[in-house]
């Protein structure tokens, strides 16, 4: 009798073990995967433009004013880990499983440094200030997200300090979104920053 009851009470633990085991397999094989991204460099410095003399070294070579990248300032729910998406007249999420890699203020003031200093080649372009009396540039982003009807919005607006005044420029970029998903998105936005460092830059350069 008592051999009889050990083997059922083997049995039933061996039992709720394997049940239990399968409840924690299906649990975790149910978590939708995270999926990283990062903003690609779309305007890169040519080898001649990466080295510390090809400009200085050159005879007649002219050095403008350092261009602080002081702040990239981003609206709230743009800061948030997760991508922007705007799902209504009036409504936003932040996606769970679609995150930035590293802070969406970090990437896109190191892309601007980058951009910038490709367009502006005759510019000292960083994100610290490096020389007195510098110019500084900051951007304020109020829009930077995926909508619902497959158009990316970049709004917002950049403040420069030159020479004692202060210039203020909005700007408001929208393209379409050629393909579904995040990777689609995370490229046109890209894209359309791209696009407005270039237009900085060329309004930069009218300053003098």
């Amino acid at each position: 009798m008592k051999k009889l009851i050990a083997k059922l009470a083997f049995f039933i633990s061996f039992s709720v073990f394997i049940v239990g085991s399968g409840l924690t397999s299906g649990c975790s094989s149910s978590q939708p995967q995270k999926t990283y991204y990062q903003l690609p460099v779309l305007t890169h410095l040519s080898p001649e433009e990466q080295s510390p003399v090809s400009q200085e070294g050159k005879p007649g070579a002219k050095h403008e004013r350092q261009l602080w990248i002081k702040r990239v300032n981003l609206s709230d729910y743009l800061a948030a880990p997760g991508i922007g998406y705007q799902t209504g007249k009036v409504s936003y999420i932040n996606a769970s499983n679609h995150l930035w890699a590293s802070p969406l203020q970090q990437q896109l003031q190191q892309i601007l440094i980058s951009e910038l200093s490709a367009a502006l080649p005759h510019r000292l372009v960083s994100g610290q200030e490096l020389e007195p009396g510098a110019d500084t540039l900051d951007i304020t982003l109020t829009a930077f997200h995926g909508r619902y009807d497959g158009q990316v919005l970049i709004e917002g607006y950049w403040l420069l300090s030159h020479s004692g005044r202060v210039i203020k420029r909005p700007f408001s970029l929208k393209l379409k979104q050629e393909k579904d998903g995040y990777a689609e998105l995370v490229l046109t936005l890209a894209k359309g920053y791209s696009q407005l460092t270039k237009s900085i830059a060329g309004q930069l350069s009218l300053q003098h």
